[in-house]
Parts: C-alpha cells; structure tokens; sequence
C-alpha cells in the first residue's frame, strides 16, 4: 500500500510503519497524476488538494491532515475517501501561548523589555493580575477545554460558548454561542477558538464589541475568518475594546505595507500558536494509530465530517 506525504515524515515512516507500506514524500508542485494514480493514502497540511481532482487518485483510501483546520479540503475527496485531522494536538502549545500572551498584555513585559533596551529604570511600572477576571472563550473543544482549566489556575472565572450550550469540563458556565451578545458585556477577556466554517465564518460583528468593556481584550487563536477585516480595523479604530491580540488574519501572511501594523491597540503573531518541536511528533502518533484501522475507517480518530465542517 502506498503512501504519498508532502510532509516530510521520512525519519518517523522509516522508524515506525510496516513493510507493507511504501512511502514516497513528494513537494506539492512535482504531485503527478502517476503519483496520484498508485496513492492509497495522502498526508498533507491541507492545502496540497484541488476541486475536481479526485478521480486521478484512483485508489485512494484515506488523507490524514496534520492541522486542525480542513477548510482547503474539497468536498470531492471527502466523496471518495475518509479525511481524519489532528485535532486533540493543539490544546498544550496553544493554551500556553494564549496565556503567555495574555500575560504579556496584563503584565506589561513588552513596556518593561523596551525600558531594558532604553537602560531606564522605570519605577511607575504597574500591572494588572488574571486573578478575578472573566474569560469567555469561543469554542468548548479540546483546545478551549485546556485554555480555561489553566486559567481557573489563575483564578479567572471561565464561559464558554458552543452550539447548544451543553457543560464542558473546565468551564464555570456554558451558554448557546448564539447568545454571546448577550452575555459578553462582563468579559474581560474574550477568546476565539473557533474553526473556519460557513457558520463561523464572519461571526463576529461590530454589535459585538460595541456592548464590551472598554478594558476588555480580545484574543484571537482561532481563525482570522470569524471576521471581516472591515470589522477589525472599525474595532481597531473606535476603540471599542482595549486591545486585541491577534494570532490568525484574513490574508496570510501579512504584506509588508499592511495597515495593521500601524496600530497601537493590536499585536499581532505570525499564526504560530501550536508550533513548537511537538507539533509533527503528536500529529504523527495520531496518523499512526488511524494507520491500524485503515480497513475500518470508523474507529479512526477524528473523522470529519464535511457537512459539519469539523
């Protein structure tokens, strides 16, 4: 059975799967049709697949993303194959760089390492503490699930939104994610965790941020579809929140000249949340184990299904 990656997991393939499997890594642009062609099985950040093109992988049983998000997936692959994600790996690198940042924003670091840079011994230095705030995270998963317990460590009190309000483990409440209106005006932190879907896509309006604090912060480690650019800079301009910090952008990377750089009342990340050495180790544990079923496609971990976009 083969296996084409455009990962390279060679010295992982090499080490850990059966004989009976050939791998062959391969760059995007130099996927044949003949590579395609004797393809059982496909590894892929995601973005390696075009509509329309699953009839030339003639064999294919089985694509394994090693990322959370399956947007760039077409729908007629998932018409041919099984499509598993690595979802579950995100919830460690992810949950401590929201706080880090979060930390950084309340703490101040940024004022006091430029203060360094200035040889100044700025004695008016205050912070703020985590402790006694309100968090409202967007996204009840695995990832939102980590994030709040760590921040009930810290004393913060946790919401979380999901589609039907049920209880998640680590939050002190959870309400439909249709009622956010309604119920963020006490955060004082908001947080998106949300995966890019027709219904998450544009979520976030101005009505939102319009009824936050105005010392609020929001933290986005989600998507930067959950709103239209229009929408951040009109936040960014009125200032209807303190700050917003922000890992993940409508247009990636951002150009040079962009805009949003010139703004005081955001920070911005290079989309680099869950990227530490751990990342491709904990995706490949997951593809191993789906590997052992690939006869039985139900009893893999995280299967998606297309309609639901997750």
């Amino acid at each position: 059975m083969n296996i084409t990656s455009t990962v390279k997991l060679k010295e992982y393939m090499t080490e850990k799967i059966n004989e009976e499997y050939n791998y062959l890594y391969v760059e995007k642009e130099n996927m044949t049709d003949e590579i395609k062609a004797a393809t059982d099985i496909f590894v892929t950040y995601g973005g390696d697949l075009n509509e329309g093109e699953a009839a030339r992988f003639k064999n294919l049983k089985w694509v394994h993303v090693m990322s959370a998000g399956i947007d760039e997936i077409p729908k007629d692959i998932f018409d041919k194959a099984a499509v598993t994600n690595s979802t579950g790996i995100h919830k460690i690198p992810m949950t401590e760089f929201a706080v880090g940042l979060l930390l950084q924003y309340y703490k101040k670091f940024s004022v006091l390492n430029e203060a360094q840079k200035n040889n100044e011994w700025i004695t008016y230095s205050k912070s703020e503490e985590l402790y006694g705030k309100e968090a409202h995270i967007l996204g009840t998963g695995s990832i939102g699930s980590h994030l709040a317990k760590t921040l009930q460590v810290f004393g913060v009190k946790t919401t979380g939104y999901n589609t039907n309000g049920r209880s998640i483990e680590g939050f002190d409440q959870t309400y439909p994610i249709e009622e956010l209106n309604q119920r963020i005006q006490t955060a004082d932190m908001m947080v998106n965790i949300l995966p890019s879907t027709p219904s998450t896509t544009n979520f976030l309006q101005t009505d939102t941020f319009k009824v936050m604090k105005e010392d609020a912060v929001f933290l986005n480690i989600g998507r930067g579809t959950v709103m239209s650019d229009d929408v951040l800079i009109e936040v960014l301009e009125e200032k209807y929140i303190a700050h917003i910090l922000s890992d993940v952008f409508n247009e990636e990377p951002l150009t040079q000249d962009s805009p949003l750089y010139n703004y005081d009342n955001l920070t911005i990340t290079p989309h680099c949340s869950a990227k530490t050495s751990m990342y491709i180790v904990r995706a490949f544990d997951i593809f191993l184990d789906n590997l052992k079923h690939i006869d039985s496609p139900l009893d893999m971990q995280n299967v998606i299904d297309y309609n639901k976009g997750y």
